[in-house]
């Protein structure tokens, strides 16, 4: 089937009436109008050619269009439908090219850091003229007065290459950017978009453009820090657990004087119970009030049950 052709169309209307001639059932309206066509889709029709025509003696009569059934006349509308779908596409396409052109002045009025510049290498950074022509450039500075860009040590010849390049995510390689960059004041910049040196400018979105990374994103905050360990406190959980609590008392003592929370906890539990040392009520309340004042849950709970059973109203809750 050829991309364009043209083919006959169809009757939607097929009522039956009498023929004029032979007075059979078996006069229908037929339709040889011919419509351009795109493959199978409609674009637009050459010819408008309605008969009624006798299935049983071949008897046709022409039927101009404007007496056409109704709803036959509301079916022409699928004579149109490649039509609408054209200017459709070529309006998409016009006001695509005027909204970038719109965001391009923004972008230049507007800079943001990663902003993207497909440029002329001869023109922008002033090397000799090549076949391949093409650079990338991205903004890394900028201030009132001045742009400073960093420039890509590719050449390409297609702007299909830049884009390939960065839907493989090529810019973000260690090499792809020279290391020296070229600074240039807001005027110059605005100048080498209007004489077309700079002929395409973008801004990533979410780090990306044509679904590859431009940028390195920023490295993710881990899902859970998790609490900082005291190597004293640890030291004295494993005397603790081994049955040596003088050691995990000395362990606990150095973790709780070093501003750690949970040895402050721990020094307070073994002066409530007497583990490792004589029983200090005192004492335990005083460091586990301590770890409290830290925001340690726990110390919170083992204080507030130590003050049921000692008068904790001298201790410093502030």
């Amino acid at each position: 089937m050829l991309l364009f052709n043209t083919a006959a169309a169809d009757v939607f209307y097929k009522k039956q009436k009498t023929c004029p001639h032979c007075h059979s059932e078996h006069f229908s309206l037929s339709n040889h109008s011919k419509v351009l066509r795109f493959s199978i889709l409609p674009i637009i029709p050459l010819s408008i050619n309605y008969q009624h025509q006798c299935d049983a003696c071949g008897y046709t009569s022409a039927v101009s269009w404007y007496s056409l059934p109704p709803l036959e006349l509301a079916s022409f509308i699928k004579y149109f439908i490649g039509l609408v779908l054209i200017v459709y596409i070529l309006t998409k396409a016009i006001l695509g090219i005027h909204e970038q052109a719109d965001n391009e002045i923004r972008y230049l009025n507007e800079p943001k850091k990663f902003d993207t510049y497909f440029v002329y290498s001869d023109k922008f950074t002033g090397e000799p003229k090549r076949i391949n022509n093409l650079k990338v450039a991205q903004l890394v500075e900028f201030d009132d007065k001045s742009m400073t860009f960093r420039v890509a040590n590719y050449t390409y010849k297609y702007n299909k290459d830049i884009e390939i390049a960065m839907r493989t995510s090529m810019l973000v390689q260690d090499d792809y950017f020279s290391s020296k960059t070229m600074t240039f004041t807001k005027q110059q910049v605005k100048q080498f978009y209007e004489d077309n040196s700079i002929y395409k400018i973008m801004r990533p979105e979410l780090y990306s453009l044509y679904g590859g990374f431009v940028m390195h994103p920023p490295k993710p905050k881990p899902l859970y820090a998790g609490v900082k360990l005291d190597k004293h406190n640890q030291q004295g959980i494993t005397y603790f657990k081994d049955g040596q609590f003088k050691e995990a008392m000395e362990s606990f003592t150095l973790s709780a004087k070093g501003g750690y929370s949970w040895g402050q906890l721990n020094l307070g539990q073994m002066y409530r119970d007497g583990q490792g040392t004589e029983i200090n009520n005192e004492k335990a309340a005083y460091w586990l009030n301590k770890a409290t004042l830290q925001g340690n849950p726990k110390a919170k709970i083992e204080l507030a049950e130590l003050c049921l059973s000692y008068d904790c109203s001298k201790l410093d809750t502030q």
